[in-house]
């Protein structure tokens, strides 16, 4: 089955672009590829202009169950980033590295839960034999005050 429609089967659709803030737009390119390898940068939890999930840290202002539905939308930012700017989303080949940030309190040990949001859709789209080699990192602050923040390295089978 097509990413597409799996991701209309499941009832989501891709956000709108992250609006990146003024200063930033000259030193920041959300993918880079080269070669058959696609590099996309750090994706919060947004949609468009507006914020799609609370923000603040996990573990105070935002509940385990918010982090991981923001670690969902973020991966639905990272595929929108990937399908305005190379095309089909059935050209990734494999998904080979994510690394998973959350902005969380200090003792919380429950990153990877959090960033299982983000990987769990990926595993629903692109199936076991493609999920990427994960590390989730719990950190003091993020921009903006997401609680999210992920980064990617995929393969690319497009042209």
């Amino acid at each position: 089955m097509r990413v597409r429609d799996s991701l209309e089967r499941l009832g989501l659709s891709l956000p709108p672009a992250q609006v990146i803030p003024e200063g930033v737009a000259l030193t920041y390119r959300r993918l880079v590829r080269w070669g058959d390898i696609v590099y996309l940068a750090g994706h919060g939890p947004t949609w468009g202009e507006g914020w799609g999930s609370p923000l603040g840290k996990v573990g105070a202002e935002v509940s385990i169950e918010e982090g991981i539905e923001a670690a969902r939308l973020t991966a639905l930012n990272v595929l929108a980033t990937i399908d305005r700017e190379l095309g089909d989303l059935d050209q990734v080949a494999c998904w080979l590295k994510v690394t998973g940030y959350v902005n969380a309190v200090p003792g919380f040990t429950e990153h990877a839960r959090i960033v299982n949001g983000f990987s769990d859709l990926i595993l629903e789209l692109y199936g076991l034999d493609k999920l990427a080699a994960r590390t989730s990192v719990g950190v003091a602050d993020l921009p903006f005050g997401m609680p999210v923040e992920v980064d990617a390295v995929v393969a690319w089978a497009g042209s």
